[in-house]
């Protein structure tokens, strides 16, 4: 009977031990991956490093990141998330709310930052005698259909007291533009971020109509396939938390954010570091103050014509820091 009550006190102690070594084991990976479709910007996806905050957090929450492009614009990269290529990318409002148009796009906007208006605007060369926005009559304009261009080309011509009958609007996408600008097909280019600085340092130009200037409100927005957020809502979570600590380390190492914008868009170092000092923003979360603007830009647009029906931004929101797995919306 002694024998028998030591085997068995022998193999509770073993259990013991065993539930406790299991205890201390870090959780097993899961088979996740959160894919992020890159732009050919300067935002913090971008610029992330390899074993960088952002990496680490998706790391640590049992997961893997892969980056893939880099996509020209917002629209390939958001075909893409439609597509169920990438569950993360990154744009503008305007693009974002000419994506929700066709009621295909099934994303949700998790994250923003204020829209860097010292890189964003419209660009020409010196002789084209474009000083300010009401030199734009009779002029060409090159602007990329339903998005970011062709608000701001409106919003300028609104400043300006003009018609839209007054300019003439050229509709094409950033890869053709800059080289339509370059060659002189048109006089001027509204534009933003990496193609700013294509522009300056291919083409001469300069930013003669800055988005500060026509008062433009267009964000910079993080955008998640809406079934990803639904199955993983603790990586989107994670995933916001860790493109804030890369905007503070890339914050902290202006010299090496230089270089690394000089490295993605092939420009020089004083255009690199001018973006580096005034492009690194702070990213937020979506609030309802937030939401009421985008809606108001959502109106705007709706109006000019530049998209064909209302569009109902604040049901495509969600606040990255109450992400909770049992309160999402569907």
């Amino acid at each position: 009977m002694r024998k028998v009550s030591a085997i068995l006190l022998s193999l509770a102690m073993a259990a013991g031990l065993a539930a406790c070594g299991n205890q201390a084991e870090p959780a097993q990976k899961s088979d996740v991956t959160v894919r992020v479709g890159i732009l050919r910007g300067a935002d913090p996806m971008n610029l992330a490093q390899k074993e960088g905050p952002l990496e680490k957090r998706i790391e640590a929450a049992g997961a893997k990141l892969e980056r893939s492009g880099s996509f020209p614009a917002f629209a390939p990269a958001i075909e893409a998330l439609t597509a169920g290529s990438i569950d993360i990318t990154v744009g503008s409002i305007t693009a974002g709310i000419s994506s929700l148009v066709g009621g295909t796009s099934d994303f949700k906007i998790f994250a923003r930052q204020e829209s860097d208006t010292n890189n964003t605007g419209i660009v020409a060369r010196p002789e084209s005698g474009i000083r300010g926005p009401s030199d734009l009559k009779g002029k060409k304009v090159a602007v990329n259909r339903g998005g970011t261009g062709e608000y701001l080309l409106f919003k300028a011509i609104d400043k300006a007291g003009l018609q839209p009958d007054d300019v003439e609007f050229v509709y094409l996408p950033p890869t053709e533009a800059g080289p339509a600008f370059g060659a002189g097909k048109v006089d001027a280019w509204a534009t933003w971020g990496a193609f700013t600085s294509l522009a300056k340092e291919q083409h001469g130009a300069q930013l003669v109509i800055p988005a500060s200037v026509i008062d433009t409100q267009n964000d910079v927005i993080y955008v998640v396939r809406t079934a990803f957020l639904n199955e993983h809502p603790h990586l989107v979570r994670e995933f916001f938390e860790g493109l804030r600590e890369e905007v503070n380390l890339s914050a902290k190492n202006l010299d090496q954010t230089t270089k690394l914008i000089q490295n993605i868009q092939n420009v020089s170092e004083q255009v690199a570091r001018q973006q580096a000092k005034e492009g690194v923003i702070p990213v937020d979360p979506v609030d309802d103050t937030i939401r009421d603007r985008w809606q108001g830009i959502a109106d705007y647009v709706f109006g000019k014509g530049i998209i064909p029906k209302a569009v109902d931004v604040k049901s495509h929101t969600v606040d990255a820091q109450s992400i909770e797995a049992d309160n999402l919306a569907s």
